[in-house]
């Protein structure tokens, strides 16, 4: 408190003037009407200048908890679209064509598929084997060999899990294929990465007959025990078929941009093993 006394009697004179700069700045706006008028609307611009700062940094600030609950909205819009997928009526021809046949998918097997929302801690794109890995692990339900997908599109599987946290095999893993179909017309292929560009994946597999052009979209097809059907891969970027080639070479152009993913979506397949567990056992009795 001493040392406060001496501040301010060392400085007295100055403080003093700054205080009579003070009065007489209010006198002169409060008795002039120009000055008043000029001093609230400088005052009023320079206010709302630090209340727009203001709000972009606690926005900025809280951009975290709106991205999750973003996430934790789409987990529930994935479920909703899976189950309506798998619930709709299709109608099959007998093959004679003369009766209709509605098939209705059991409510188990239409409701099989749950997802569950994770945020992506660490991840890479410039090796040839890639991994990402989320911050779920055996306590939130997840298991190895689940399909992970994000907003955009197809990511990758689940490798291993610990207590609270996986890895995931990147489809930029030159090991990892996905099964895929050309949604324009159905045709079924293979994609997997070559290792070069993590933007560009390929479609394998296309018989020379099917048509595929550029710019027809990629979807995961039904030929899946990971992945919903329908989930995107990509684009047709380029396609290319010589005079001696059974195949096609295709490039696509991926839907998920691998350098900035921050929220994924776990896939649930409650009917997995019953389904592996079945074609395992005809394998051995074959």
């Amino acid at each position: 408190m001493q040392q406060l006394f001496q501040f301010l009697y060392r400085y007295r004179a100055f403080l003093l003037f700054i205080l009579l700069e003070v009065v007489s700045g209010w006198l002169i706006v409060k008795n002039n009407s120009y000055q008043s008028a000029a001093f609230f609307n400088s005052a009023n611009f320079y206010a709302a200048k630090a209340l727009s700062l203001s709000n972009a940094v606690t926005g900025y600030l809280n951009l975290q908890e709106v991205n999750a609950d973003l996430a934790a909205e789409n987990q529930r819009l994935h479920s909703e679209l899976a189950q309506a997928q798998l619930s709709r009526p299709v109608i099959q021809m007998t093959p004679t064509q003369l009766d209709s046949v509605i098939y209705k998918p059991d409510l188990t097997v239409a409701s099989r598929f749950d997802f569950k929302v994770a945020k992506v801690i660490n991840n890479s794109t410039e090796r040839f084997k890639n991994y990402l890995t989320i911050d779920k692990g055996t306590l939130d339900g997840i298991r190895p060999g689940m399909g992970v997908i994000s907003a955009t599109g197809v990511v990758g599987k689940v490798k291993s899990c610990s207590a609270h946290f996986s890895t995931v095999v990147s489809l930029l893993h030159t090991e990892m294929m996905v099964s895929s179909k050309v949604k324009r017309n159905g045709v079924f292929g293979t994609a997997k990465w070559k290792g070069t560009d993590p933007g560009v994946i390929n479609l394998t597999f296309v018989p020379r007959h099917q048509s595929v052009n550029k710019g027809d979209t990629v979807l995961t097809s039904d030929y899946n025990t990971t992945f919903i059907p329908g989930i995107m891969v990509g684009t047709v970027q380029a396609t290319r078929l010589e005079p001696n080639d059974t195949y096609y070479e295709i490039d696509v152009a991926l839907s998920t941009n691998f350098g900035n993913l921050a929220y994924v979506y776990v896939i649930d397949n409650k009917l997995l093993e019953e389904q592996q567990t079945l074609e395992q056992k005809n394998l051995l009795t074959n």
